[in-house]
Protein backbone atom coordinates (compact mmCIF):
# COMPACT_ATOMS: atom_id res chain seq x y z
CA UNK A 1 0.00 0.00 0.00
CA UNK A 2 1.08 3.26 -1.16
CA UNK A 3 1.57 6.53 1.39
CA UNK A 4 -0.26 9.70 0.19
CA UNK A 5 2.51 12.20 -0.24
CA UNK A 6 0.23 15.52 1.15
CA UNK A 7 1.58 18.87 0.67
CA UNK A 8 1.73 21.92 3.69
CA UNK A 9 2.81 24.33 1.02
CA UNK A 10 0.47 26.74 0.00
CA UNK A 11 -0.45 27.28 -3.55
CA UNK A 12 -2.73 28.98 -5.26
CA UNK A 13 -6.20 26.88 -3.51
CA UNK A 14 -5.20 25.86 0.07
CA UNK A 15 -7.63 22.86 1.60
CA UNK A 16 -9.76 24.64 4.51
CA UNK A 17 -8.01 23.15 7.54
CA UNK A 18 -4.95 25.05 6.21
CA UNK A 19 -6.40 28.12 5.60
CA UNK A 20 -7.64 27.92 9.11
CA UNK A 21 -3.86 27.64 10.45
CA UNK A 22 -2.64 30.07 8.03
CA UNK A 23 -5.03 33.01 9.16
CA UNK A 24 -5.65 31.66 12.54
CA UNK A 25 -9.10 31.85 12.47
CA UNK A 26 -12.15 29.47 12.95
CA UNK A 27 -13.53 26.95 10.55
CA UNK A 28 -17.08 29.32 10.52
CA UNK A 29 -15.45 32.74 10.42
CA UNK A 30 -13.30 31.83 7.40
CA UNK A 31 -16.45 30.18 5.68
CA UNK A 32 -18.15 33.20 6.22
CA UNK A 33 -15.38 35.72 4.99
CA UNK A 34 -14.29 33.15 1.63
CA UNK A 35 -17.52 32.84 0.94
CA UNK A 36 -18.17 36.90 1.05
CA UNK A 37 -15.42 37.63 -1.56
CA UNK A 38 -15.93 35.06 -3.64
CA UNK A 39 -12.59 33.05 -2.69
CA UNK A 40 -14.42 29.81 -2.04
CA UNK A 41 -13.49 27.10 -4.97
CA UNK A 42 -15.86 23.64 -5.29
CA UNK A 43 -14.56 20.79 -7.08
CA UNK A 44 -17.96 18.29 -6.42
CA UNK A 45 -17.65 17.49 -2.57
CA UNK A 46 -14.09 19.17 -2.09
CA UNK A 47 -13.44 22.82 -0.92
CA UNK A 48 -10.63 25.32 -1.50
CA UNK A 49 -9.57 28.50 -0.28
CA UNK A 50 -8.43 31.33 -3.13
CA UNK A 51 -5.55 32.46 -0.91
CA UNK A 52 -4.61 35.18 -3.40
CA UNK A 53 -8.09 36.44 -2.76
CA UNK A 54 -8.26 35.96 0.92
CA UNK A 55 -4.50 37.69 1.82
CA UNK A 56 -5.84 40.81 -0.52
CA UNK A 57 -8.77 40.86 1.30
CA UNK A 58 -7.17 40.55 4.80
CA UNK A 59 -4.56 43.23 4.00
CA UNK A 60 -7.57 45.98 3.13
CA UNK A 61 -8.75 45.11 6.77
CA UNK A 62 -5.28 46.20 7.90
CA UNK A 63 -5.47 49.58 6.35
CA UNK A 64 -9.08 50.04 7.87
Amino acid sequence: MQKNNFSTELTKLATVSQAVDRYKISRLTLMKYAEKIGAVVRFGRSVRINIGKMDEYVDLQKTE
